[in-house]
């Protein structure tokens, strides 16, 4: 940052002095970039402008592990950084739209063909020329990891034709969620070059720092990820106007430095954070009145991030009274979503609001209102009964596999005792965070009910796979699911057949209960005085974040 102290040690007594005293929009999707109303161009940017300067330092808690992009599996302790580094070939802006990136592009009114053509002047950071080769070397090698780029992307490519600087990729099938997973800022579809895939040979990940080489505006100079990591301004990039907001507007680089800054203990980040040690992290509650006092500022990101309940509706459970939908319907009766939000923020009011949709609002193709109208937060305790006794309950015990000292373990206490008070035998199974992980993943490990944190869909509810496909934790299967999710995953985006395939799916999930949203958390960050978080959109960045004199 443009101006460090270093008196974490005298922060964290402060803070301990305190502590004890206390105690005593969606539109229509463009089929190309020509359907695109703003051109695609370069911005002119002047090293002159107030903004530029300076080194941001953010607090971080998870650590990255590895440098290689296409193995990243879209975890933040990777994207974080890699998001800096590399980019698309094409991006999704904040409005859910697609625009071009690295490429221009034409997607096939059927959804089974898709064009991508290479920009003349694009390089990477080493100053070399991005061609279509690198494009097509990415996508093969992002496929051949697995995971998500696979499973939407090229799994589904049966013929992959190149021509002078464009390739167009054919599919098998309609490919709904294709464009999204080729634009996620968080990978892992990044663009790198073909010479250094080349280098590393078949299932080799990078570990020469030397070897992490990207089209966007900052250069990796140091990874220590148990420590830090820091970026530098790449000098060689040129801010563009891809032609819409968030991730599609300019990216200017005005910070000289990002330090991505390990720190997994809450009341040492908050004393860096109070001592000026950091520019963006975390305050403790306790410690927040405080804070906003002697001017730390604070911000609430509207990243969608949902809190919900699955029921384990596996074979491998099949004789839980869970399988039985009056139960489930009696547990979504007794359910007060306000309490159990405010448990799960903190009590803070502001930091949430009551939205039980699997898609955000914004999308006025998608969003209906089935589920917040069906039973939702009704807190009617008398209804939950008459369930309860239709479903035959008989005093079992019910298990709640729950992460210990998180937002989960919070919900938990809350939601327990609410169905305790209908008549609900309840075990709080109460592990930590790694062994949750796995543990809800396993339908045989013994929960009847799982927590579950999951970002909404944007574009397309098919691209949810917590709430809709289904290929998260929760194990639900039914005809009718099944039947609907194919209509939702085999036809165009925002088609008729695809919207009246969600709201069926709504109503099926209304009546059948499968999973309870519980409402939609809106994360809570400081910053430093002088910081102009300046992004929108529902994952950070700071490639626009500046400092003020």
């Amino acid at each position: 940052m443009k101006k460090r102290k270093s008196v974490i040690f005298m922060a964290v007594l402060l803070i301990f002095v305190m502590t004890f005293s206390a105690c005593a929009q969606q539109k229509d999707q463009p089929a190309s970039t020509n359907d695109l109303e703003s051109e695609e161009k370069e911005v002119a940017a002047t090293r002159d402008d107030d903004r530029y300067g300076g080194d941001i330092v953010i607090a971080i808690t998870s650590v990255s592990n590895t440098l290689d992009p296409h193995y990243s599996a879209g975890a933040a302790a990777n994207y974080q950084w890699m998001q800096y580094v590399y980019e698309n070939a094409i991006c999704l802006g904040s409005d859910g739209q697609f625009y071009p990136q690295i490429c221009d592009f034409e997607y096939s009114e059927d959804g089974l063909s898709l064009k991508l053509i290479v920009r003349d002047d694009y390089y990477f950071s080493d100053r070399s020329k991005v061609t279509i080769d690198d494009i097509v070397a990415s996508f093969e090698r992002a496929g051949s990891v697995g995971g998500s780029f696979h499973t939407k992307v090229m799994s589904k490519v049966i013929d992959t034709k190149v021509e002078g600087n464009s390739v167009t990729y054919t599919f098998s099938e309609i490919a709904v969620t294709a464009l999204q997973e080729i634009a996620d800022v968080r990978g892992p579809g990044y663009i790198m070059p073909k010479k250094i895939i080349d280098k590393l040979g078949e299932g080799e990940q990078i570990t020469d720092i030397a070897d992490v080489i990207g089209t966007g505006c900052y250069v990796l100079k140091t990874y220590n990820p148990d420590v830090e990591i820091v970026l530098a301004r790449n000098e060689n990039y040129v801010p563009r106007d891809y032609g819409g907001p968030g991730v599609a507007s300019p990216h200017y680089a005005y910070a000289d430095t990002i330090t991505f800054s390990l720190n997994t203990d809450a009341n040492s980040r908050t004393a860096g954070m109070i001592a000026g040690d950091y520019s963006i992290g975390s305050i403790t509650s306790d410690m927040a009145p405080y804070a906003e006092k002697i001017g730390l500022k604070r911000h609430l990101l509207e990243n969608q991030w949902t809190h919900a309940i699955f029921f384990n509706l596996s074979e491998a459970n099949k004789d839980s009274i869970v399988h039985n939908k009056n139960f489930r319907k009696a547990c979504r009766a007794a359910f007060d979503m306000d309490a159990i939000m405010l448990a799960a923020m903190g009590g803070d009011k502001e930091r949430y609001i009551l939205e039980p949709s699997p898609i955000v609002p914004s999308n006025k193709t998608y969003y209906n209102e089935i589920l917040k109208n069906t039973e939702y937060n009704i807190k009617d305790k008398e209804l939950a009964k008459k369930y309860l006794e239709a479903s035959g309950y008989n005093g079992e015990e019910i298990t709640w596999l729950v992460s210990e000292g998180s937002a989960f373990y919070r919900i938990a206490v809350v939601g327990a005792q609410m169905l305790e008070d209908i008549g609900i035998n309840v075990k709080l199974w109460v592990v930590d965070s790694g062994s949750h992980g796995s543990l809800r993943s396993d339908p045989t490990s013994g929960h009847d009910i799982g927590a579950w944190e999951t970002q909404k869909a944007i574009t397309n509810p098919a691209e949810q796979s917590s709430f809709v496909t289904g290929t998260a934790a929760g194990w639900w299967e039914h005809e009718k699911k099944t039947e609907l999710v194919s209509v939702m995953q085999s036809t165009p985006t925002g088609s008729p057949d695809s919207v009246k395939a969600y709201e069926e799916f709504c109503e099926l999930v209304a009546e059948e209960v499968p999973y309870i949203i519980f409402g939609t958390g809106k994360s809570l960050v400081y910053s430093q005085p002088n910081v102009v978080l300046n992004y929108e959109g529902t994952v950070a960045y700071y490639w626009n974040t500046y400092f003020t004199k």
